[in-house]
């Protein structure tokens, strides 16, 4: 998944795959989603497995594994509950994913506050728009507490998450007050990396027309590398490499597909004492 093109291969993939899946199942599904490779479908208990067989029947390297719900199911961030005839959904972080260790961005760290507010407004964000209202107070909780294990204190979390409930509520009164639409400009956006005590002063250039962002200096793939160790120079493969003579101005040029470069001139340093330069890789 290193490369940008391939979630749009993958989609497609998977879209021609559903379009001559579904083709083959002869009853009505009630529901079916997808995204990227993760499906959400209902279906009888009878048909499920048919189901599997189906989808796994399209492809030899395109295998799924299915998880049959019964009053509740995981799906991307959110837990479905079947409640008699109605479906409530939940915030799955709620509920503790194995993988899950409570880990955001630290209030210590060295970040603009503004990334550390925006933390808590996607936790915010989070519970209002992927929970029912009758989960929102456990959710505010349980935020609450990962946001202290994280260094954030207490007024500094409190304050924040009314400021966002405040303007989710005005966002939401705005639009149900004003029907014709008026545009908004744009502002333009000044980014520069983040040095505290330095960058903060840029802050004063806010207005209508353009806003100051800060990004991080320290990257984790500054620290964190999956690149392979450099092979030497004399064990590359595919290479263009030039032998001297030692006894007089000639010199032999060639290439080789061979990754021991040794072996290949061997028989020159035997027959004219030559030294093994390597000229390009």
């Amino acid at each position: 998944m290193g490369s940008p093109l391939t979630p749009v291969i993958a989609d497609l993939v998977m879209r021609k795959l559903e379009v001559r899946t579904l083709s083959l199942i002869r009853f009505p599904l009630l529901f079916y989603y997808r995204f990227v490779d993760d499906i959400l479908l209902a279906a009888p208990v009878s048909s499920v497995s048919s189901i599997l067989d189906i989808f796994n029947s399209q492809h030899p390297r395109l295998q799924f594994i299915m998880e049959v719900g019964g009053n509740r199911l995981n799906f991307l961030d959110v837990t479905m509950i079947r409640d008699n005839e109605l479906i409530e959904f939940n915030w799955i972080e709620f509920n503790h994913k194995p993988t899950f260790l409570g880990r955001y961005l630290n209030f210590l760290s060295q970040h603009p506050v503004s990334h550390k507010i925006g933390t808590i407004a996607g936790l915010v964000d989070r519970i209002v728009l992927l929970s029912n209202s009758k989960f929102y107070l456990d959710n505010l909780c349980f935020i609450i507490k990962v946001l202290l294990e994280n260094n954030y204190p207490l007024n500094f979390i409190f304050d924040n998450i009314n400021n966002c409930l405040k303007k989710i509520i005005m966002a939401r009164n705005r639009k149900s007050v004003n029907d014709n639409r008026v545009e908004v400009v744009q502002p333009s956006w000044f980014t520069v990396p983040f040095v505290r005590g330095i960058t903060e002063k840029f802050s004063r250039l806010n207005s209508e027309r353009m806003r100051v962002s800060f990004y991080s200096i320290n990257k984790l793939r500054e620290f964190i590398r999956v690149d392979k160790d450099p092979l030497p120079r004399d064990k590359k493969s595919n290479v263009v490499y030039k032998t001297s003579c030692k006894s007089c101005d000639a010199s032999y040029v060639g290439q080789t597909c061979r990754r021991e470069l040794s072996q290949e001139s061997r028989s020159i340093r035997t027959t004219s004492d030559a030294t093994l330069l390597l000229v390009m890789s």
